[in-house]
C-alpha cells in the first residue's frame, strides 16, 4: 500500500459527517425522471480506499518532478487523522493540473480512463467496486470508467457527455470537496422544469439515465473555499458510464 496516500490516516476513525440536504425538484422531495441518488453511500473507511486508489492510478501517470515533490511533501507531514478522506489530497501545487480540457468544458483538472483498479496493492478495494457496482444498470463488463480529479479552484462547465463515446446512463462517485451538481435543460427540449441542483457530499453516488443524459446539460460549479493551499477543497469523483449503443435520444 502508497504510504504515500495513506499517511495522514494510518488509522481512519469513523466520523459522523453532515451532508447538506438534497434539493427538491418541482417543489417534490422526489429527483426528476432518470436521476437517482444516494447521499450517504459509501463509509468513511470506503471513501478512502476509492480516494487512495484513484489517486495511486493518476499519480503514477504524472511527470516524475510532480511524484518526487509529493513524496517529499508527505515525508515532511506529522501524522494526522480528521477523519475525513480528503486528507490524502496534497497542496494544489502538488499536481500537475491541466488548465483546459480539448473541449473546453473542464478546467484546472487531472484525468484518465481507468482500465484495470490496483487491487493488488488495496485488498480492502475489491468488496468497496463490488458494492460500486451494484448500483450500475448493466453488468461490469460493459463498463468504461473515468476518473477526474479536479483541484481547489477547478470546475466543469455545462455539458452533455458526448453521444458517440457511451451509452444510456452515466454514475458517478464524488469523494473529497462538496461541489454543486447543476443540470439544465437543452434548448428545444420540452420537458417542463427548466433545472435542477443539489449538493454532493463525499462519497455520495449519483446516476444520470436516459432522457436526463441525454437532454440536460450538466455542470459542477467551484469550490466554495478560497484556500487554494491546503488541498482540502478538491473533489475526485469516479465516473463510470456504459458503451455506446444506438439508442432513442
Amino acid at each position: 500500500m502508497s504510504m504515500s496516500l495513506f499517511r495522514l490516516s494510518p488509522l481512519r476513525l469513523k466520523a459522523n459527517c453532515k451532508h447538506a440536504p438534497s434539493r427538491t425538484y418541482s417543489g417534490s422531495p422526489t429527483y426528476p425522471p432518470g436521476f437517482h441518488f444516494w447521499p450517504s453511500y459509501f463509509s468513511s473507511e470506503e471513501q478512502d480506499v476509492l480516494l487512495a486508489a484513484s489517486l495511486y492510478k493518476l499519480d503514477n501517470t504524472e511527470p516524475r518532478p510532480f511524484r518526487r515533490r509529493r513524496k517529499d511533501y508527505w515525508k515532511s507531514q506529522l501524522v494526522h487523522d480528521s477523519g475525513f478522506p480528503h486528507d490524502l489530497f496534497a497542496p494544489d501545487n502538488m499536481y500537475d493540473f491541466q488548465k483546459g480540457h480539448f473541449d473546453g468544458v473542464i478546467h484546472d483538472y487531472r484525468e484518465m480512463h481507468l482500465s484495470s483498479w490496483p487491487v493488488d496493492e488495496y485488498p480492502a478495494l475489491a468488496p468497496v467496486l463490488e458494492r460500486l457496482y451494484a448500483l450500475c444498470p448493466d453488468p461490469p463488463t460493459k463498463f468504461q470508467t473515468h476518473l477526474l480529479h479536479l483541484a481547489s479552484y477547478g470546475e466543469i462547465l455545462p455539458h452533455v457527455d458526448n453521444l458517440e463515446a457511451s451509452g444510456s446512463w452515466i454514475l458517478g462517485v464524488s469523494l473529497g470537496d462538496a461541489r454543486i451538481l447543476r443540470l439544465n435543460k437543452k434548448e428545444g427540449c420540452d420537458d417542463p422544469n427548466d433545472s435542477f441542483s443539489l449538493t454532493l457530499p463525499s462519497g455520495c453516488v449519483y446516476l444520470q439515465r436516459d432522457h436526463l443524459r441525454y437532454h440536460y446539460l450538466h455542470s459542477i460549479d467551484k469550490s466554495t473555499s478560497n484556500d487554494r493551499h491546503t488541498g482540502q477543497a478538491q473533489r475526485l469523483s469516479i465516473m463510470i458510464r456504459d458503451q455506446y449503443k444506438d439508442a432513442v435520444l
